[in-house]
């Protein structure tokens, strides 16, 4: 199996971890998950992102170990979303 797939399996495995959290939660307090659309593109989207980077390592030359794979499709949608979350928002700042 190429090492993308086993990167985009360690994508859906860090989902699959997070809904189970969910599992927690009451009721009243979850957010929307699959009823919401951009709940379920960034569900299927960011595993195929680290699947994607998985390829871009290996297509450089890099050799990947089916783990290593795995380590790459798990931390990839990680990092892409704490990176996103990092970014200030738009508009006017406020300066006193």
């Amino acid at each position: 199996m190429p090492p993308f797939w086993f990167a985009v399996f360690g994508g859906f495995a860090i989902n699959l971890l997070r809904l189970a959290d969910l599992a927690q939660t009451p009721h009243t307090e979850r957010p929307r998950t699959f009823s919401d659309p951009f709940y379920v593109l960034q569900f299927f989207t960011l595993p195929f992102l680290g699947g994607g980077l998985a390829y871009t390592y290996q297509a450089s030359g890099t050799i990947l170990s089916p783990i290593l794979a795995l380590n790459i499709g798990v931390s990839a949608p990680l990092i892409l979303k704490s990176l996103a979350s990092a970014i200030p928002p738009l508009g006017a700042r406020k300066v006193n």
